[in-house]
């Protein structure tokens, strides 16, 4: 059976917005369509309150509004897609992360909080779920601009230690060849990097090393293979601004997340938090293996 896109909904227009991009992906490649909504009432005897809410509906029928709503949506986005919607008993980021276990890809919406909530890193289910999850995590946040831009780009964050074919490597070429587009990877380097090119002889050392990098985690081999050209970027500073600056006009942003092993977490690191909540395009969280 082949892995879905599975997409997490809650009825919010950030979960619309997930819920259309992932469309957009499973007919890209060819996969059905998980539509996920966790519920905390079905946990307990499998079944909802059945007091009004408010607006006079009953817990169920909100429920089976949401979900019906979601698979409707994704149908008349993308008719091509078998798409399929259910409630799952649990809290959302559990119910994602287990939802994802057998996934293509997981999608969720990421909304904008308050500036102390997002200093905190608050309130998010996609910080939660990128964090935990072992498929690749798509997050599409409150800026995330609807359709492909017209650059058609994927940017890839490449960073010390990516090893060739790394995982996130990988899922960025695919997502290139998809979209017929070209693949932007971009190395930062860091500040004693810069401090190091400066006091080198010639004054090339750290920029032949970060180049030589680059073509390491890119081969060119892997590129041809994917038949997608990439173009390759060392910039001097903070990988965040680098980033952000590049995702202008891109059409998603693929960045590694180091996972140990057996460790629950994954290790969000400032520049994936800083992409999550700013990125003008979906942001691909996809798990490299930890250096031993």
């Amino acid at each position: 059976m082949d892995r879905p896109v599975t997409v997490g909904v809650d009825g919010s227009p950030s979960s619309r917005r997930a819920l259309d991009w992932a469309a957009d992906e499973a007919a890209l490649h060819g996969r059905p369509l998980r539509i996920v909504h966790a519920s905390v009432w079905e946990r307990f005897e499998g079944a909802t309150p059945a007091e009004d809410l408010p607006d006079g509906r009953t817990e169920t029928a909100a429920l089976q509004e949401i979900i019906t709503n979601a698979e409707s949506r994704a149908r008349r986005r993308r008719p091509e897609v078998r798409a399929h919607a259910e409630v799952l008993p649990g809290q959302p980021v559990d119910v994602l992360v287990h939802a994802g276990e057998d996934a293509f890809a997981l999608v969720v919406g990421h909304r904008a909080h308050s500036a102390l909530m997002r200093h905190l890193s608050i309130g998010s289910t996609g910080s939660g779920v990128a964090a935990r999850a072992w498929c690749p995590v798509v997050v599409v946040g409150d800026s995330a601009a609807e359709g492909s831009s017209a650059d058609r780009q994927v940017i890839l964050g490449v960073a010390e230690g990516t090893e060739a074919e790394a995982a996130h490597v990988s899922f960025a070429l695919r997502e290139a060849h998809a979209r017929g587009c070209d693949l932007v990877a971009i190395h930062a380097r860091s500040r004693r990097g810069m401090q190091e090119t400066r006091h080198d002889s010639p004054g090339l050392g750290s920029s032949l090393a970060a180049d030589a990098l680059l073509s390491a985690a890119v081969p060119a081999e892997a590129a041809l293979e994917c038949d997608v050209i990439v173009h390759r970027r060392v910039v001097d500073g903070p990988a965040h601004h680098a980033l952000l600056q590049a995702t202008q006009h891109a059409d998603l942003l693929v960045l590694g997340v180091r996972h140990r092993h057996g460790a629950i977490r994954r290790e969000l690191r400032p520049t994936h938090h800083a992409a999550l909540r700013h990125s003008p395009c979906p942001v691909a969280l996809v798990g490299v293996p930890w250096p031993n």
